[in-house]
């Protein structure tokens, strides 16, 4: 089989001839058909970021999908022929109060997790990639939709995970900061799908906003963020129509917490604010503000398995449509170019790698 290699970080990817892996006890081999690209995916191959990598040669790739070539032992709720999605967030399944964690295909996570890494170095950019089972997510009753649509799946999966932390209710009004990043879009999107009444869109950019308030029809007011915190915060209120029971931090590298702070301080009494970005400073925090207002701060790493499936659910549904995402694809052995493309996308665009000949489930 064919499978994009990453001899160590800094070294040009290279396509290469592996040996097809035999799924071991616990484990599923997925033949993948679409695969989304990170916006940093060239910075992390370069070794710019501080991530652990896998040891040796491995294949990155994080999320995908995929049709199920074989089951190992132990196996219970997967089948051969099957179409799942590919979950990177693998956690080690033992009752311990901290279980070793990591992004297979990526990083390692917590302090212990390299025997993890070693265990499963390969991620999905491989035309054959061996998983453990409880990483996979079927995908029963989405035969319609083309995989690499479904792949947009993985843009998704982060932030709605992080709005089931906030206990998002429906008829609660939300407001998303970094809402015309790559999670960020997705958020307000999931927010309308899981009965949010109205999302406030929080950006710096009208024009990237504009799309999201049309997808909402009605139920997506924009926000355009001056950096004033008075004004920013009034104007939040004002879009929310009074104050926010739910806001949802996703901005990436910011160089300052304003925009974040802000969202805090549009919150009513009782609001939560779930922290899922990446702030490169610290988020200095209004004590007095926090305790007279009960306001709850969560940080959120990821997203659970059961966020994951619900997600599937409501795409089965039908109340979350991924029409609304503009994915371009690019064949497997275009990924460089693919690369580059997923570095300029923007907002709800997506860049997928499509395998040659993938299977038609409509």
């Amino acid at each position: 089989m064919k499978a994009w290699m990453l001899d160590q970080p800094g070294k040009p990817l290279a396509l290469r001839d592996e040996p097809v892996p035999q799924p071991r006890r616990g484990a599923v081999l997925v033949r993948m058909e679409a695969v989304p690209l990170l916006s940093y995916t060239r910075a992390y191959l370069e070794g710019k970021l501080p991530y652990a990598f896998p040891p040796g040669p491995f294949s990155p790739g994080t999320n995908g999908v995929g049709c199920i070539e074989a089951v190992g032992e132990g196996v219970f709720g997967f089948r051969q022929g099957q179409r799942v999605a590919v979950n990177p967030y693998w956690r080690a399944d033992e009752t311990v109060a901290e279980p070793e964690q990591v992004l297979i295909g990526l990083t390692g996570i917590s302090a212990g997790s390299a025997p993890l890494l070693a265990d499963f170095p390969h991620g999905t950019l491989r035309e054959l990639a061996e998983f453990p089972a409880s990483t996979l997510v079927a995908l029963d009753g989405l035969d319609a939709v083309p995989s690499k649509r479904l792949a947009a799946l993985g843009k998704f999966s982060v932030p709605f995970g992080g709005l089931r932390r906030g206990r998002l209710a429906a008829g609660e009004t939300v407001a998303v900061n970094g809402a015309t990043g790559y999670f960020g879009s997705a958020a307000v999107l999931a927010a309308l799908a899981l009965g949010a009444s109205r999302v406030v869109a929080l950006g710096r950019r009208a024009q990237a906003l504009a799309p999201l308030v049309e997808l909402g029809r009605g139920r997506v007011k924009a926000v355009v963020l001056t950096g004033d915190a008075a004004t920013d915060i009034a104007a939040i209120r004002e879009a929310a129509g009074g104050g926010v029971d739910l806001a949802f931090d996703m901005v990436g590298h910011a160089t300052d917490p304003n925009a974040t702070l802000a969202a805090l301080r549009s919150l009513r009494r009782n609001g939560r604010l779930v922290l899922m970005g990446s702030m490169e400073v610290a988020l200095p925090i209004p004590y007095q503000e926090m305790l007279l207002n009960n306001w709850e701060l969560l940080g959120n790493f990821m997203y659970t398995r059961a966020d994951y499936l619900a997600l599937v659910t409501l795409v089965a549904s039908g109340q979350l449509s991924l029409d609304g995402v503009d994915v371009a694809a690019y064949a497997f052995a275009q990924l460089e170019t693919a690369i580059d493309a997923a570095g300029a996308a923007q907002g709800l665009q997506c860049t997928v790698v499509t395998a040659e000949g993938e299977r038609s489930w409509g």
